[in-house]
């Protein structure tokens, strides 16, 4: 992660100070177009912020069920974690040639999306989608009898 200090992360208090994961944090007003490349990979998702006693926290996800059950399920700590919004985001990584370096920056995009429309659906779909020999959220995909069909 670099040192420098930068301008459009400072800008936001929700986003200043140092980030485990991410040597940038910026707001944008509209997300760059997703992008796969030797030296830059930007990948859409969603993105929660968390923070109280705990210092601000980010974690990207690609999928919405996931960063949901996330954000909800630590704000349920109520001690550690007093606050959290879910975001529309973008994670991009690129080779910094002058630098030398790998460059990661979280955009996140609008308003939090949590807590609106039908949670409990979305928290079906994320139990529909977990695997309990995975690590990985397989979204589109239920487990049924051992078979996967697709969700509807």
């Amino acid at each position: 992660m670099s040192t420098d200090v930068c301008p459009e992360c400072d800008n936001h208090m929700w986003m200043r100070g140092h980030h485990a994961n991410y040597d940038h944090i910026h707001a944008a007003e509209v997300l760059p177009p997703a992008k796969h490349t030797d030296s830059h990979i930007i990948r859409h998702g969603y993105a929660v912020g968390m923070g109280g006693s705990i210092p601000q926290t980010w974690v990207f996800f690609e999928n919405l069920e996931p960063a949901l059950v996330f954000g909800r399920a630590g704000r349920m700590s109520s001690h550690d974690i007093r606050s959290y919004g879910v975001y529309e985001a973008a994670r991009e990584n690129r080779f910094d040639a002058r630098g030398r370096v790998d460059v990661t920056t979280l955009l996140v995009a609008g308003k939090s999306i949590d807590r609106e429309g039908d949670e409990a659906e979305i928290f079906r779909r994320w139990v529909r989608g977990c695997d309990p020999e995975s690590a990985y959220y397989e979204s589109g995909w239920a487990r049924s009898s051992g078979k996967r069909s697709a969700i509807r």
